[in-house]
């Protein structure tokens, strides 16, 4: 297998949660997984690896099942946060297929609906993979489901697994509570359509928190001219969750007209481009200043589709890279993308 094909290292967490749910000590697992997790991401090999470690350690029916119920949504990274706000579970759900490169880059995710049943599978031709994972993904994606919804009684309409049938499917049918098939091209998870309509309903503490990082940092590093301006700041950290906002979407967000809301930041010698800006970088510089972030994932939550977009735009902020910005260290200090002699003042050493 090619060096480059990974998983996230906040993957390694959840490991860890599930060696605490389960009372297990296994051997310097702990430390290691420790120090799997402050990095971006890890070997696809080491993950199986880590995944057999356990089911050896404690062998027991749907390991891999039972290790995807102790997920939670920021074992998953920056796609758990995504998920806290999305308004439902459709919508979490087709964010999961469109940035799970971030999760992992094995198999692309292929979401399908048909009539009252939506699917969403990989094609085990694309890649290798392992039964054991491939009950991981199965079962955390149900316990996320059902977090995130608030529907503990959440069931999925059935799943079909690669390869040889177990010789009793029991502990399969118990566990997920829904038809389980084996012998499939792909691994496929059912779902009925009606549940993509669930409202999101997050009680998770962590799931908030990158959402609650990105207000801090606004109240703090940007300057405010009055409630406007907050408020727009605000509109535009929600917004930057699905791409880059338009004005016409932030005037919205604010229950306003676009053309009223342009001429407010006239009278105040703004201009919206400007707004983003600012925001972005003030975000930027914190994000980079966190090592567990990629800077694809920081690209994603700035809005950008691509992490050469916002490579572009930081250096044309501060002179520098986002990757050489974060290895000088720079301090957190707020300026202002319009401001020639701040962007210099932003260059590391």
């Amino acid at each position: 297998m090619a060096e480059n094909v990974y998983v996230s290292a906040s993957l390694a967490e959840l490991l860890r949660q599930y060696l605490d749910d389960e009372k297990l000590d296994i051997g310097g697992l702990r430390e290691r997984l420790g120090t799997l997790a402050a990095q971006p991401r890890m070997a696809a090999e080491t993950w199986w690896a880590l995944l057999q470690q356990i089911a050896d350690a404690r062998p027991r029916p749907v390991t891999g099942l039972w290790i995807g119920r102790s997920a939670r949504p920021h074992h998953v990274g920056v796609l758990g946060y995504l998920a806290m706000s999305c308004e439902t579970l459709g919508q979490a759900l087709l964010r999961f297929q469109r940035f799970q490169p971030l999760l992992h880059n094995l198999t692309p995710t292929l979401a399908q609906r048909r009539g009252d049943e939506f699917r969403l599978s990989w094609d085990a031709s694309y890649a290798r993979s392992t039964r054991l994972s491939d009950e991981v993904l199965v079962s955390a994606l149900l316990t996320l489901a059902r977090q995130l919804s608030g529907r503990g009684d959440l069931r999925l309409r059935a799943v079909e697994f690669p390869g040889e049938a177990p010789a009793d499917l029991t502990p399969y049918t118990d566990f997920l509570q829904c038809a389980v098939h084996f012998g499939s091209h792909s691994l496929v998870v059912h779902l009925d359509a009606a549940t993509l309509a669930l409202p999101i309903d997050t009680r998770d503490p962590h799931l908030r928190a990158l959402l609650d990082q990105q207000a801090e940092a606004l109240l703090q590093t940007l300057p405010r001219v009055d409630a406007l301006v907050g408020q727009l700041q605000q509109a535009i950290v929600q917004a930057l969750q699905d791409g880059e906002p338009t004005l016409e979407q932030l005037a919205r967000r604010m229950g306003q007209s676009s053309r009223t809301l342009y001429r407010q930041l006239q009278a105040r010698g703004l201009t919206y481009k400007s707004m983003l800006a600012d925001t972005r970088l003030a975000l930027a510089q914190r994000y980079l200043a966190d090592p567990k972030l990629s800077l694809p994932e920081i690209a994603l939550l700035l809005g950008y589709s691509e992490q050469s977009a916002f490579t572009r735009a930081f250096k044309s902020w501060c002179g520098d890279t986002p990757l050489r910005y974060r290895r000088a260290g720079a301090a957190l200090t707020p300026a202002s993308p319009r401001d020639p002699a701040a962007r210099k003042s932003l260059r590391p050493g």
